[in-house]
């Protein structure tokens, strides 16, 4: 027992690097959601995107207080910025230097900022999400469970990993993940998994204070059967009659 409780605290841990089933899509055309959030951070990034060509598209991404609401209408991109009246140094210091503000104002307790700018859709704006999609669903190992369809599932596991060249044990609580069988491709994530900062299993037993709870949401269809993106009413309300009411 006392040689089993040593190796529990003193053994090296291995963390596996292996390529979990988590390939993000790029097709042209794609409608796309999701969230990541953190139990002591509150939403890391949110967003929801509907693109059907580089002219006609709309995406909003929001980074806890801070919203950006972006709107592609033949060649022209308009953008929302919008956050709380104490962080009003970061909406007067974001955004193109090419773009044309065409709005800016207080909204009761949230600040709004809008601008024009000739442009099409730029896929560097999806990076971010994309990125952090990615790196919160490889804390977890997967395994495949099933087929349904034209999709594969995947569950989680427990594992290390490293997160900030910190190791840490990934624990799953719920959920899974879907990819399309033919192409490989993340149609559909939804998990919550604990972090905990440890170097051995012991540790990871014990530190439960320093154990955070991670939720990751995301959904992707590459191929959405729709003709028309309606535009948000503040685009009719704010360009070229300055009448934004929020």
């Amino acid at each position: 027992m006392f040689i089993g409780l040593t190796s529990m605290f003193l053994l090296p841990l291995s963390v596996d690097s292996t390529d979990s089933p988590v390939e993000l899509g790029e097709s042209e055309s794609y409608i796309t959601s999701g969230e990541i959030s953190a139990e002591n951070d509150g939403v890391l990034v949110a967003h929801e995107g509907t693109v059907l060509a580089d002219d006609d598209a709309h995406l909003t991404f929001e980074y806890g207080n801070r919203t950006i609401e972006h709107v592609y209408d033949d060649e022209t991109i308009y953008t929302k910025y919008e956050t709380n009246t104490t962080d009003e140094d970061w909406i007067e210091s974001i955004g193109s230097t090419d773009a044309e503000e065409i709005h800016f104002g207080e909204h009761q307790d949230r600040v709004v900022r809008i601008t024009e700018e000739n442009g099409t859709v730029d896929s560097s704006d999806m990076t971010f999400v994309r990125t952090q999609t990615s790196h919160h669903l490889q804390n977890l190992e997967y395994e495949q469970s099933n087929e349904q369809d034209n999709r594969t599932v995947y569950v989680p596991s427990s594992t290390w990993t490293t997160v900030n060249t910190e190791t840490m044990h990934a624990s799953p609580e719920v959920g899974e993940l879907s990819v399309d069988t033919e192409t490989g491709v993340l149609r559909e994530a939804s998990l919550q998994y604990q972090l905990t900062n440890a170097s051995s299993y012991g540790e990871s037993l014990l530190r439960l204070g320093e154990t955070t709870t991670v939720d990751v949401r995301y959904e992707y269809d590459p191929d959405p059967y729709i003709d028309d993106i309606e535009t948000p009413a503040w685009v009719n309300q704010c360009v070229g009659n300055d009448r934004c009411e929020f």
